[in-house]
């Protein structure tokens, strides 16, 4: 038995194969194209080149997407990302594929790996901030995952840190959400302000040829360049502030930071640990805030994961 777990994402999609051991055989990664329609047609032909060479037969197809998913409808209700509205991804990629699909929100997807046998395995109660292109959120209660009353809730991403602060990406009505400040956007926005303003740097070089975002950045940081440090403390920062907020509602016993910005480790954690510190009150300071066990393959792996408990 074989399942392929698929993470949309804002700007890529990662597919991978799992086997029985829910560990991944294969995985590809490729841009993620705009619209319903042509995500469904993507992942068709992720899911055929992923069973082409599989010795199990695939069995089920799990997806995670940047989304809200209806609990009574299974549509995807809204994505800021995709251009999906009111939209139903699973019938017609069953008719693709001939497999029965099943559907989650990508955070969702990325806290039930690390649930089950990741960061927060065995907590009763968990957050997770997948940071990506956007900021996704994940919330465990009394071991279960939280949807919300009708699939919609855990949009962690959309609370407001700085109510002056820009405004928030595709249709989020919202200025200063927490994805404004801290997620892989957000970063390569304020590394190119700073470059703007001083191009006789590191950084200013990278833009001036065109090759600056928050992947180079962060590859700077880690060489010890101190501009691009203090805009990752920056962002970290941000993510500390909502994570203190979070903490205040939530007293978890744990806090995942995911996805692809989840790449630069202590860059950003360390000056998010910093903040979440100081502001959070006392009682609610005991949670560990930790890196995704699975890094940015979080999301695939719930999604497999998501594939198989459906079997």
């Amino acid at each position: 038995m074989a399942v392929i777990g698929i993470d949309v994402g804002g700007t890529k999609i990662a597919a991978g194969r799992l086997g029985t051991d829910l560990c991944v055989e294969r995985s590809v990664v490729i841009p993620t194209p705009h619209g319903g329609i042509k995500i469904v047609e993507a992942i068709a032909a992720l899911c055929s080149d992923l069973g082409s060479d599989s010795t199990a037969p695939i069995t089920a197809i799990g997806v995670g997407l940047p989304a809200t998913i209806d609990a009574v409808t299974g549509r995807v209700a809204h994505s800021v990302h995709t251009g999906m509205v009111d939209f139903d991804a699973a019938g017609p990629l069953e008719t693709r594929t001939g497999l029965p699909v099943v559907l989650d929100n990508d955070a969702n997807l990325a806290l039930l790996a690390e649930h089950r046998m990741g960061a927060a395995e065995g907590s009763q109660t968990a957050l997770l901030l997948t940071l990506g292109t956007g900021v996704g959120g994940g919330i465990v209660i009394g071991g279960q995952i939280f949807r919300g009353g009708r699939g919609h809730g855990a949009e962690l991403g959309h609370i407001c840190v700085d109510g002056d602060g820009p405004p928030c990406q595709g249709d989020c009505p919202g200025h200063g959400c927490l994805e404004t400040m801290c997620s892989g956007t957000a970063i390569t926005r304020d590394l190119r302000a700073f470059a703007a303003v001083n191009p006789n740097t590191a950084l200013g070089a990278l833009h001036a040829v065109g090759k600056l975002d928050s992947r180079s950045g962060l590859a700077l940081a880690q060489d010890g360049d101190s501009d691009a440090l203090q805009v990752f403390a920056g962002a970290g920062r941000w993510l500390g502030v909502g994570v203190a907020s979070l903490c205040n509602a939530f007293d978890p016993d744990v806090v995942v930071i995911g996805g692809g910005v989840s790449d630069a480790g202590e860059v950003i954690l360390g000056p998010a640990r910093k903040e979440y510190l100081a502001r959070a009150l006392p009682p609610t300071r005991r949670a560990e805030v930790v890196r995704a066990t699975f890094g940015h393959e979080a999301g695939m792996v719930g999604a497999g994961i998501l594939a198989a408990d459906a079997i």
